[in-house]
């Protein structure tokens, strides 16, 4: 026999009830409180799961020295190129008449620092290093040899500069530094004090110093505060064998005003903010800096860094 028009209808609306109704019992079962914890629950259960996962002791000056020394490199002796970018202003808190006396940008400039770093057998880092930057002209971008030093109309020689510091001995008490000068720093002979942040699933890093240096050039004490910021994923804090943590890098400083500027007591300070990240090879530097560095710093990238091995 072949079913009415009538009749299928029916059976249409038979079956849609019984969906309506399995779909009310899977809610009901689905708000059950004995099978699904409350919001509350749910949150704790995961914030202790995020806390068990993080197999270092963020408030062990140790492992917080361990977290650091990988983010500035990698552990495993690679050679790493961390390179950075940024802009330098000055502050005149004399001239607060005019803002565009009070502060101006003065110049940018890139940097770089090629390290390698391994762990003794006590548990210190030792390294070796070198570091460069290149000054540039606040709108073109220009690599620069000499400049217009914007409070004084003055122009001034900018030279390329290397870093004094080639690497040292860095334990859980502070660095014990190979430097080319005097100097004094509050990140000497104590623990880092780091201070960590989570913001979702990124995790980011503060640390602060305080430092002196005698400059030979100037024949004076130069100051500086840094503050360097690493924000990075959190998923490597879950697992100690990495040798490297990939950071996006952030550098602030208060320093007095560079000597080449020929501003020597005069009121005011320089602000320096750079953001960087850490590579494996020199391709992935910019083109346009390692041109500049091969005609600025001819040798480089040519010279090796190498273990002095006893």
């Amino acid at each position: 026999m072949i079913p009415t028009t009538a009749f299928l209808n029916r059976i249409i609306i038979l079956n849609r009830v019984i969906l309506a109704f399995c779909f009310l019992l899977f809610i009901a079962g689905s708000c059950n409180p004995k099978t699904v914890e409350s919001t509350e629950e749910i949150k704790e259960e995961t914030t202790e799961k995020t806390e068990a996962e993080i197999v270092y002791n963020l408030e062990d000056p140790v492992d917080q020295f361990l977290i650091f020394q990988k983010l500035q490199s990698d552990l495993s002796g690679k050679t790493t190129y961390s390179y950075s970018e940024g802009r330098v202003f000055g502050i005149r808190p004399d001239k607060p008449d005019s803002l565009n006396v009070f502060g101006k940008e003065v110049f940018k400039y890139s940097g770089c620092a090629i390290k390698m770093a391994r762990q003794l057998d006590n548990g210190n880092v030792e390294t070796k290093s070198k570091g460069w930057l290149l000054y540039q002209d606040p709108e073109t971008g220009e690599f620069l040899e000499r400049m217009v030093n914007p409070y004084t109309g003055e122009e001034v020689e900018v030279p390329p500069f290397r870093a004094g510091i080639r690497g040292g001995i860095n334990t859980p008490n502070g660095p014990k530094i190979n430097a080319t000068f005097k100097m004094e720093s509050t990140a000497i002979g104590q623990p880092l004090n780091l201070v960590f942040t989570q913001i979702g699933d990124r995790m980011h890093v503060t640390r602060h110093a305080f430092t002196k240096w005698f400059e030979s050039k100037s024949q004076t004490w130069r100051t500086e505060m840094t503050l360097d910021t690493y924000d990075f994923d959190m998923t490597y804090l879950y697992d100690r064998s990495h040798t490297h943590i990939p950071a996006d890098y952030h550098w602030t400083s208060q320093t007095s005003w560079l000597s080449i500027l020929k501003m020597q007591g005069t009121p005011g300070h320089m602000i320096w903010t750079s953001s960087g990240r850490t590579f494996y090879n020199k391709e992935d530097l910019p083109a346009a800096f390692i041109a500049a560095t091969e005609i600025k710093q001819p040798d480089v990238f040519k010279e090796p860094l190498q273990w002095e091995e006893e």
